[in-house]
């Protein structure tokens, strides 16, 4: 049973005296870590997380938060889930590591190659940014074309073709990307096919490939957006690449492919594959594919594939677990469900409070975007302290990304955060109001 109520007052009594943030062990780790963290997307107070069971994970200094990163989004059932634990233990007896065929792996394949869809064979590597690196070189060996298409503000990972998507190509040469990767990039705007069209028209020929998120950073593609960006494709002899990094497994059993109709050439796994390991999946046409067969290493476009620890058997026993969880009936319809009573109730705390923005996301994912018309930048400010607030108030989170939920969470929980969001904007607005005048409520 959910108990609110002294989380509450747990929470509350840890924002009335902020001076014991962060732990101690925040301070050896900004010596030895670059910034404090592990990540690029940092969180607005300052903890270092010991223990996760369920929808809660615990700071050293054994402060309880409810969880809506979830590892930023691995852990679709919750922290320690006993499933995976348990596949987990048996394996580290028989094995940790084979840099060979092993049978999770083969076991893990036949799962995905199963599921409706473009898989028809799979190759593992350890990471979402590995699986979209290869699956962009696999287009570019098989239409023998450089460019790729990809959508302004998206994410796919740490890749030079990534950070150009998601910072732009001013702050991504900046930052260490060479010119000859902005000149194979083409960008064109998520849910503006007339934006896709005039970028075919000038670079079809060279494109080997269009790589998207079908949801795009939480926000939905429009009706047939996908479906005329897939037409485009075929005709142009382009390669359309899902990056379902995110959405795998997550809007529906098969995906995006599933959610949303429509089949790319090339899938791109990872997150919920691995089950809260390192794990990920590049799957699709077998033609495509067999490009990166060992035995085609003297052919001309053989594309090299391969990790010390790709299609590890713990990781692929923990994504056994976890598929087999989440393939039992009524899971997606209680995923949707939750996130339709956050969604919605994070949409009313808005306009009870009188705050211009909007919430996205559909399935288990929600998002919130503020805005404000009179203010450029407003919107971030009261993002940020929002963020920070809620976290004083046991809601672990992360607007500028989403609400991930998971299959643990209750209805209990989802309305707790409702409430605490409510909060941390009456917070936020008086804090931003006074120290900057952004917003008055």
């Amino acid at each position: 049973m959910v108990q609110v109520a002294s989380h509450v007052d747990r929470q509350e009594d840890s924002r009335s005296n902020p001076t014991v943030l962060p732990p101690p062990a925040e301070v050896r780790a900004d010596d030895v870590l670059v910034g404090g963290s592990n990540s690029a997307f940092l969180l607005p107070v300052k903890l270092c997380l010991e223990r996760g069971a369920g929808s809660r994970v615990w700071d050293t200094n054994g402060r309880e938060y409810m969880d809506f990163l979830l590892a930023s989004g691995p852990l679709i059932l919750g922290h320690s889930h006993p499933r995976v634990c348990e596949a987990v233990t048996r394996q580290l007896s028989n094995g940790t590591a084979f840099h060979t065929l092993n049978r999770p792996a083969l076991e893990l394949a036949s799962r995905l190659v199963d599921i409706p869809g473009c898989v028809e064979t799979v190759r593992f590597a350890s990471t979402g940014t590995e699986a979209v690196m290869h699956a962009v070189r696999l287009a570019r060996a098989y239409t023998g074309r450089d460019k790729v298409l990809i959508f302004a503000g998206s994410y796919h990972g740490s890749h030079d073709l990534s950070i150009i998507g998601y910072r732009g190509a001013v702050r991504a040469k900046s930052g260490g990307v060479p010119d000859s990767a902005l000149e194979d990039a083409v960008i064109a705007r998520f849910n503006d096919i007339d934006s896709v069209e005039a970028s075919f028209a000038t670079h079809g020929s060279s494109l080997a490939a269009v790589l998207i998120e079908p949801q795009q950073r939480s926000l939905d593609p429009l009706p047939e957006f996908l479906t005329r960006l897939a037409q485009l494709c075929r005709s142009s002899g382009v390669l359309l690449i899902f990056d379902e990094v995110l959405t795998g497994f997550r809007l529906a059993f098969g995906g995006a492919q599933e959610y949303y109709g429509v089949e790319p050439d090339l899938v791109c796994y990872g997150k919920i594959v691995g089950g809260g390991f390192p794990l990920s999946a590049i799957g699709g046409r077998r033609q495509i594919m067999r490009l990166a067969d060992p035995a085609l290493q003297s052919a001309p476009n053989f594309v090299h594939i391969s990790g010390t620890l790709s299609g590890n058997p713990v990781s692929a026993v923990a994504g056994l677990a976890t598929l087999a969880e989440l393939d039992k009936p009524g899971v997606y319809d209680h995923l949707h469900r939750l996130g339709e009573r956050l969604r919605g109730g994070l949409a009313w705390q808005l306009n009870t409070h009188g705050i211009e923005g909007s919430v996205i996301g559909s399935g288990p994912i929600a998002a919130v975007r503020f805005s404000d018309s009179d203010q450029p930048g407003s919107g971030l400010a009261l993002r940020e302290a929002v963020n920070r607030e809620l976290i004083l108030r046991g809601v672990l989170a992360q607007l500028q990304t989403r609400f991930y939920i998971s299959l643990v969470h209750t209805e209990a929980e989802i309305d707790f955060a409702v409430d605490a969001f409510g909060g941390a904007l009456r917070a936020a607005i008086e804090r931003t109001s006074s120290a900057e005048g952004l917003l008055a409520v």
